[in-house]
């Protein structure tokens, strides 16, 4: 397992250590979030926050995905499959905001619009080698992951209508292919799936 692996893992386990610590009620912080001190950590030790408004906005602006992920020595990842992970997440966030009657994802922020920021954290490689096998990938060897932050903000006052610190692993089921993005875009799909979700909720529109 890479560093990467290490740090990520290691994370996580910080994590589920601390949702049975009642003295620690905040998570790690990197800075980017406008506001950390609204989130929550839920049931399943994700930290989530989100404002009673959520639900008056329709229109969605995307920044840019910001990657504070760093590589120092020997790096895993090249610029640009950094850069492809960056697009892919904006792809498939504006594909599950807008689909099935959804959401307008718009070009520029403006009144009664909110702002999608959202920062990598983490990334980790899938191993393709151990996903080949049915045996190591119902182990959990060979899957990678990523981490992100994330907020929603109305675009004109910069009030937090919601905010995020997500982690998570690929899948032992669905196939993450030969590439070390796989399982990172598996969870990338499984992030999207879940914010359009509660997207609907705020509007009542869950079905």
């Amino acid at each position: 397992m890479t560093d990467h692996s290490y740090r990520i893992w290691f994370a996580f386990l910080v994590i589920v250590t601390v949702s049975a610590c009642a003295t620690i009620d905040q998570p790690e912080q990197t800075g980017f979030l406008s506001d950390y001190s609204k989130l929550v950590r839920d049931t399943d030790g994700r930290w989530l926050y989100s404002a009673d408004n959520t639900g008056e906005y329709t229109k969605f602006y995307i920044e840019p995905v910001a990657m504070l992920f760093e590589q120092k020595e020997n790096p895993t990842f090249s610029p640009d499959e950094l850069d492809q992970l960056k697009t892919y997440l904006v792809v498939r966030l504006t594909q599950r905001l807008t689909e099935d009657d959804g959401y307008e994802v718009v070009s520029e922020p403006g009144p009664g619009v909110a702002i999608f920021r959202l920062a990598i954290t983490e990334v980790d490689a899938s191993i393709a080698a151990l996903n080949i096998s049915i045996y190591t990938k119902v182990s959990g060897a060979g899957l990678g992951g990523i981490a992100a932050e994330g907020e929603i903000v109305d675009s004109v006052t910069g009030e937090q209508l919601a905010a995020a610190i997500r982690w998570g692993a690929g899948s032992r089921v669905l196939k993450a292919g030969l590439t070390k993005l796989g399982d990172a875009k598996i969870v990338i799909d499984r992030w999207a799936r879940d914010i359009r979700e509660r997207i609907d909720e705020a509007h009542d529109r869950a079905g």
